[in-house]
């Protein structure tokens, strides 16, 4: 739900910068002298001439066998890299609407199942799904297979999914619906891939968001988040798309809406209820639970976040 104050200090962030060194040396060595030969030649041929032939009396079916070089006595050190914990795939749409079939294709490879939902909290599950028939409404609609999101979306930004699963002509996507955390399949054909290392992550006990590029820090504030009766849902959601605003508004300058929608709300503000992260014109209320449900910082790290967290970006809030 984009409509609903937040507000922001200045004084609780931080933008966090990365540095890199490195340690060069070289070794120096000292000339080997070289070797004197005295002149000896008479008797070093004779000592050559025994030593051949003690060799010789040795050889034949007597002779060692070399050193075994059996596999199982050699170490070998696997030269696989592990995989990157920070690397998220991320589709982006590339046909004018895009189809999520709720149930997995029978070509998509593996069993045939139907994605699960549920509401969160019993509360919730008095409420509506989004989206349903008789709603379609924000670019998207609900068709018997699933749901049709259009592209670019309502606010005329890209349609972006982030990928679950690979299975070839077949996607596994995270959606925009409710209830929350629902999957669907997409035709791999309607969109283009690419990959991204950014995450944010929210504990609602401490009001704290930190914001990541892999393992660095990138961002960090106390946010404002929705009061008991308008929560804020927990969960795994991504950053759907960043939406333009004045900067002296409610909003601050970006709304950075997410796959989250209210489980305490049918609708808000005329519109659908979608938890979104932006700025404040209510900076004294952040460390509190004073929102609808969306998450409201200082400006300025509003203004970072749409800097340096692209679409697709996982989003984690417990608490």
């Amino acid at each position: 739900m984009y409509p609903d104050p937040c507000r922001a200090r200045p004084e609780n962030w931080r933008a966090v910068g990365a540095a890199v060194f490195g340690v060069t040396g070289a070794d120096r060595g000292r000339p080997v002298p070289s070797t004197v030969v005295h002149r000896r030649t008479p008797f070093l041929v004779l000592l050559v001439v025994l030593l051949l032939g003690s060799v010789a009396a040795c050889g034949g079916k007597d002779r060692a066998a070399p050193p075994s070089t059996d596999d199982s006595t050699i170490a070998t050190e696997s030269s696989t890299a592990p995989p990157d914990p920070w690397l998220t795939e991320v589709a982006t749409a590339a046909v004018p609407e895009v189809e999520v079939l709720t149930t997995k294709p029978a070509d998509a490879g593996g069993p045939v199942q139907a994605q699960g939902t549920a509401f969160s909290t019993a509360a919730a599950a008095t409420l509506s799904e989004i989206p349903r028939a008789g709603l379609n409404s924000a670019g998207v609609r609900k068709i018997d297979t699933g749901y049709a999101f259009s592209n670019p979306t309502y606010f005329k930004n890209p349609l972006v999914f982030k990928v679950t699963e690979d299975d070839g002509a077949w996607l596994q996507v995270e959606v925009l619906a409710r209830p929350n955390g629902q999957t669907g399949w997409i035709r791999r054909s309607d969109v283009t891939l690419s990959q991204i290392r950014t995450h944010m992550e929210l504990d609602k006990t401490t009001f704290h968001l930190k914001a990541f590029d892999g393992d660095q820090l990138v961002a960090e504030t106390d946010v404002v988040i929705g009061k008991a009766n308008t929560f804020t849902p927990d969960g795994h959601f991504f950053l759907t798309e960043k939406i333009a605003h004045p900067a002296t508004g409610a909003y601050g300058p970006w709304i950075l809406a997410t796959s989250a929608y209210s489980e305490a709300l049918d609708s808000f503000d005329g519109g659908l209820p979608q938890v979104a992260f932006h700025g404040t014109n209510q900076p004294s209320l952040i460390g509190t639970p004073s929102s609808n449900g969306c998450i409201r910082m200082p400006n300025d790290v509003d203004q970072i976040l749409h800097d340096q967290m692209p679409e697709g970006t996982p989003i984690t809030i417990t608490g």
